[in-house]
């Protein structure tokens, strides 16, 4: 369970470990350790050791599907999984067992990837706490009293406390990014379109995102190798061009340029997280990159712009939904929902225009040879699970903007980006920088995030405290 994918599927492909072993060490954990994190909504034991049959006789037939073959992964609960419960993480599904696959369950299955239940999250991922009122809250495996961030908690959560070595998320206003770095674990956000919503309940689905968490940057690259592809099914699906995202883990850093904007502050940032993006900074000079001071756009237009899509879009989403069965939403989900129902045509507009704007505004700094730009992931640590309102340097802030401010940009932009952990600080809990790149250049933004994760704090290293004692 502290072995990563490429790890894992060494012993896999060479016989040393079988598929049903694999599944059936995980389901294990899961059985133990899961009723303390609350990570997994459904557990699908009997399908999971089924499929983990099947590819045992193939290894044993001499047919291997790659380096996902046998690996046991979850599936967030937004997204379709044939045969198993998938809930949205609403009362309103609680019930509902699709009869088919989303296009990337169906890529994943088709690589070998063994499903072993879903992933909690917060209510039709509609939060970044994964504070479900319908399933209990996930905690986070660090502290068991903190969240997980989300609405990917569940990934989060399962993927540091080493109940699946891969997971699945999405992210649209860094629902991927928040429980990695809450979490002390890597989430990787490509470019919209990259990888096909097609099955995957929408939140905002011009900001939608689907992609992998994983304990290290080279496991999400082997994960986004699968996921992406073309998909003439899904409108939001787009032809980017072909990269190979896992040979691109490991090239160096020489000659990048890295662009940091020390004034861009949404919100006030905690200490911890300063000096963790200063670690970030020197740890990238050391291995040949060149920092750069940037400016990027004014924040305050940019949470505004992300905001008012992000509540227009949903509330279209759920409007028939929520007029008939207002009730069964939580309360959080409600007011975000009355939120949207507010906004005008007006209002939607300029935030769609100042998208475009804002978008270009970011893409001017790559067009001037910045590589790519880093950011806090988020700005304090994980809160508690009790907690409304945090306080950084003595000022009071409401927990979502505290741990989505720095998230918004990318999605708005629609450009890839990562998550990496960079160490625990003094409170016991994960610190996290993002890096975001240009539109398409997904290997690039893996290519970084890997050779910082390396250094500042490696995957073997991460053992959650929350759960010591349980880690054998």
């Amino acid at each position: 369970h502290r072995m990563g994918v490429a790890e894992l599927a060494r012993l896999v492909s060479t016989r040393q470990v079988s598929p049903t072993e694999l599944v059936g060490y995980f389901l294990s954990r899961i059985d133990r350790l899961d009723p303390r994190l609350n990570a997994f909504t459904t557990v699908a034991t009997e399908q999971a050791l089924a499929a983990a049959c099947t590819l045992t006789d193939e290894i044993a037939h001499g047919h291997y599907r790659g380096p996902l073959h046998g690996i046991p992964i979850g599936i967030k609960d937004l997204t379709d999984t044939a045969g198993i419960r998938t809930t949205y993480g609403s009362r309103l599904h609680a019930d509902h067992v699709p009869s088919s696959d989303a296009e990337p369950v169906a890529r994943l299955r088709a690589a070998g990837a063994v499903i072993l239940g879903k992933t909690a999250t917060h209510e039709f991922a509609f939060g970044t706490t994964t504070n479900n009122p319908h399933f209990g809250p996930t905690r986070n495996p660090w502290l068991l009293d903190h969240v997980p961030g989300g609405s990917s908690g569940g990934s989060g959560a399962a993927v540091a406390a080493g109940l699946v070595p891969l997971a699945t998320g999405t992210d649209t206003g860094g629902s991927i990014r928040i429980p990695a770095a809450a979490c002390g674990c890597v989430g990787f956000k490509p470019t919209h379109g990259r990888v096909s919503l097609r099955g995957t309940y929408p939140l905002a689905a011009s900001l939608d995102h689907l992609g992998p968490l994983a304990r290290s940057t080279a496991d999400c690259a082997i994960a986004l190798q699968v996921l992406a592809g073309f998909d003439a099914a899904d409108p939001w699906s787009r032809r980017l061009p072909d990269e190979d995202f896992t040979s691109a883990v490991g090239l160096p850093l020489q000659g990048l340029r890295l662009g940091i904007d020390h004034q861009h502050r949404p919100i006030p940032v905690s200490k911890n997280v300063c000096a963790a993006i200063e670690r970030a900074l020197a740890a990238a000079s050391a291995l040949g990159a060149e920092i750069v001071e940037v400016s990027l756009p004014d924040p305050t237009q940019i949470t505004i712009a992300a905001s008012v899509i992000l509540l227009a879009e949903s509330f279209a989403q759920h409007r028939d939904q929520f007029t008939a069965r207002r009730t069964d939403y939580g309360a959080d989900v409600r007011d975000q929902l009355d939120a949207g129902a507010a906004i005008d045509a007006g209002s939607l507009v300029a935030a769609l225009h100042a998208r475009e704007r804002l978008t270009r505004d970011v893409e001017r700094l790559f067009d001037t040879g910045v590589d790519a730009i880093l950011l806090p992931t988020m700005a304090i640590t994980a809160p508690a699970i009790a907690a409304g309102i945090v306080d950084v340097d003595d000022v009071a802030l409401p927990v979502a903007p505290a741990m989505a401010s720095f998230t918004l940009l990318a999605d708005l932009t629609r450009m890839p980006a990562i998550a990496v952990p960079t160490g625990l600080a003094p409170d016991g809990l994960p610190t996290s920088v993002q890096i975001i790149g240009p539109i398409a250049h997904e290997a690039l933004v893996l290519r970084i995030g890997h050779a910082l994760e390396g250094t500042l704090w490696p995957a073997w290293e991460r053992s959650p405290s929350g759960i010591d004692g349980d880690d054998s």
